[in-house]
């Protein structure tokens, strides 16, 4: 199996040369660019296995490229950015990123998410998730069918990013037990790090917003467990 290629685009040398020698020690072919329209050029010809994305770049920033990466694929890609308000991780995730990391970063733990981002997302991994059996969820205010992906709040459509159908599936999976945040990291993200809760609190906050724009008041069955995480009840 040949080694997974990344590309890598930064304005600052300085982050892209660090994260680039740690993902060539592990195996990985990585390619760098330092203008978001020279970035887009080279999307144009050819494929890659991850994008890492500044918000910050030159001629197009981070969060449109995402956007057209995403329009037309379904490459994974990972923000790592100086950019760190709610409003910019909130930004990122809807321009349909799969991570944001904020700099200054440990180039280990990028690397580590890279992988499981890869891992998930892998051939392997897509026929695995295909051939397993998962069951409709049919709850008073929340419908879903993972072999449609139809979600559904008091019979009102709406419409989930894959990481956020996954979270949800997950939360309904467990109705009426409480979470933690590491323990939805560790399950739909696929690893583990302290200090991760802005990730999951971006996408639950997504969540409820759009659960309570198809059925006002229907966001209420993600209840918040106060230090913990989350969890899904009958509201």
């Amino acid at each position: 199996m040949s080694a997974a290629q990344i590309l890598i685009v930064d304005e600052e040398k300085h982050t892209r040369s660090t994260l680039g020698r740690y993902l060539k020690k592990e195996g990985f072919r990585v390619l760098e660019e330092s203008h978001g329209l020279s970035a887009l050029r080279r999307l144009l010809n050819r494929s890659f296995d991850l994008i890492v994305l500044d918000i910050e770049l030159p001629g197009i920033n981070g969060l449109e490229l995402c956007h057209i990466i995403k329009s037309g694929s379904d490459t994974p890609v990972m923000f790592v950015t100086g950019r760190e308000s709610e409003q910019d991780v909130i930004g990122g995730f809807q321009a349909g990123a799969d991570d944001f990391v904020v700099k200054p970063f440990s180039p280990r733990e990028v690397v580590c998410r890279i992988s499981g981002i890869l891992h998930r997302t892998s051939a392997t991994a897509k026929r695995t998730h295909k051939a397993t059996a998962v069951s409709p969820i049919a709850l008073p205010r929340l419908g879903m069918d993972p072999s449609t992906r139809r979600v559904t709040a008091d019979g009102a459509r709406l419409e989930l990013t894959v990481r956020e159908f996954e979270l949800l599936y997950y939360l309904a999976a467990n109705f009426g037990k409480p979470l933690s945040r590491q323990q939805l990291i560790k399950s739909v993200w696929q690893y583990a790090f302290r200090n991760d809760s802005r990730t999951v609190d971006t996408h639950i906050k997504r969540l409820r917003e759009k659960l309570n724009a198809a059925s006002p008041g229907s966001g209420e069955i993600i209840q918040t467990v106060r230090g913990f995480g989350y969890g899904l009840i009958d509201s």
